[in-house]
């Protein structure tokens, strides 16, 4: 099984987040196991614990940057230097006065020859980018004409990638099944992909062509189509984080991690009784 070897660090790391030693060392290299209504602790190989600590790592590292930009984007509003309480109605008040320095650096578009997990991600995200430029550029120039009565012949659906933003995030999207097939004890890439396609056989945007393979599928983006291979998809988006450590971390007496580990647990268990009552009905 799995040893904690570098008890200087584990030290450091420990009494920063306030939990005990003992109590995270548990965590980190044991699970406990459920079977026939019995509870079984079980002792994680080296490589299941070098993946739970950087999981770890990771989801303490972007918890703390949100807090930090939460913070810093309350502090450099402009509403909160002139001491206004009612947050909404600020920036109502301030949306005519406030002016705005956008610097901006993102990655393209990406169709490659294997379009993998990390390319639905980044094609996702200029999806958005996308939708805001329409959004700034043509729909509200449109509704400032109308409102003034100007006609203008342009049919700004021709340009609206809405529809992939919904395949892609809505509440039956890509994402909302890729997640459900992390939590199912036999979840896999073909079955999420096989689920995708049958609840999006009728859109236009998804793309069932006869020669994909059982963990292949196609996405009509604004930029053209790519055919993705959702092959390790389901390892890629599943939260590594383990149930116990994430339980564990939730206890530590830095006010911080805890308040932010709390509503990761709370997410997470809502998550988990949701699959258990749709397996509970399709079972019936």
């Amino acid at each position: 099984g799995a040893l904690i070897v570098a008890d200087d660090a584990f030290e450091k790391v420990t009494t920063l987040m306030g939990i005990g030693q003992d109590e995270m060392k548990s965590a980190i290299t044991r699970k406990l196991v459920k079977a026939r209504g019995e509870e079984l602790v079980a002792r994680l190989t080296p490589a299941q614990s070098r993946d739970s600590c950087d999981a770890l790592a990771k989801e303490i590292y972007s918890q703390v940057v949100d807090v930090l930009v939460c913070k810093m984007n309350k502090r450099t509003y402009p509403a909160h230097s002139v001491g206004r309480v009612d947050q909404a109605e600020a920036v109502k008040a301030d949306e005519k006065n406030m002016g705005c320095i956008s610097l901006l650096d993102f990655f393209g578009f990406e169709t490659l020859e294997k379009n993998s997990f990390e390319q639905l991600c980044i094609n996702y995200a200029n999806e958005h980018l996308q939708n805001r430029y329409i959004i700034d550029n043509f729909q509200s120039v449109r509704d400032d004409y109308e409102f003034e009565g100007v006609e203008i012949e342009f049919d700004c659906s021709m340009i609206n990638n809405s529809e992939v933003l919904n395949l892609v995030e809505g509440r039956m999207g890509l994402i909302s099944i890729m997640n459900e097939e992390c939590v199912r004890p036999s979840g896999n890439s073909s079955s999420f992909v096989y689920k995708a396609k049958a609840i999006h056989k009728d859109s236009n945007h998804l793309v069932n062509e006869k020669l994909h393979r059982p963990w292949e599928f196609g996405v009509k983006h604004f930029a053209g189509l790519v055919t993705y291979d959702a092959t390790g998809f389901v390892d890629r988006n599943a939260d590594k984080l383990p149930l116990d450590l994430l339980e564990c971390t939730a206890k530590c007496t830095n006010s911080i991690i805890s308040a932010q580990f709390d509503a990761l647990l709370a997410e997470r268990r809502t998550l988990m009784k949701s699959t258990k009552r749709k397996q509970g009905a399709m079972s019936m």
